[in-house]
């Protein structure tokens, strides 16, 4: 799906789905007498959700929207997300972030087999004069090129290991 065809309706219609999968999943555990299962669930969903929540503390709606939905945009790649954010004033660009983030994902997604499984590890982590963001992609690579340049707002560094690529974005 492409990024401008992302419409508040159609994000509440990904985010229902998604909550109503986590339920149906619940259930079937409950149904099947796995209470420890149906247990894990709600605590792994409820969990997911928490970290969603901290984003609106990292102070840039812009990136915490591109975050938020990601996987629903560029639907090869599975995501986990990690938070460990003190609200604090952001100088960086929040429109330089995501536009970033944005060209960065479309070179990747070139060099994705559709085949596979790719999962993204998304750590987000702020204090209050500094933020990061690092994104781990899981899984085979082929034709990779090199990061693109920035505008000098924010630091950005790669590294490309086995079947990981590991990249971080940080300033203030």
């Amino acid at each position: 799906m492409e990024s401008e065809n992302l419409t508040i309706g159609k994000a509440l219609k990904f985010a229902r789905h998604d909550f109503l999968n986590d339920l149906q999943l619940m259930l079937l555990y409950m149904d099947l007498g796995k209470i420890p299962e149906a247990r894990r669930t709600l605590l792994e969903a409820t969990e997911r959700m928490r970290h969603i929540s901290m984003l609106e503390n990292l102070r840039l709606p812009k990136t915490e929207i591109w975050l938020t939905t990601f996987e629903w945009k560029h639907t090869v790649f599975t995501k986990k997300l990690q938070c460990n954010i003190t609200a604090g004033k952001r100088i960086t660009s929040d429109d330089a972030i995501v536009d970033y983030l944005e060209r960065l994902i479309c070179i990747i997604e070139e060099a994705v087999d559709p085949m596979d499984e790719y999962i993204v590890n998304v750590a987000v982590n702020a204090t209050e004069d500094h933020w990061s963001i690092q994104m781990t992609i899981e899984g085979s690579l082929t034709e990779l090129r090199t990061l693109p340049e920035t505008d000098g707002e924010f630091d950005v560094s790669g590294v490309l290991q086995d079947k990981q690529w590991t990249f971080t974005l940080s300033g203030r």
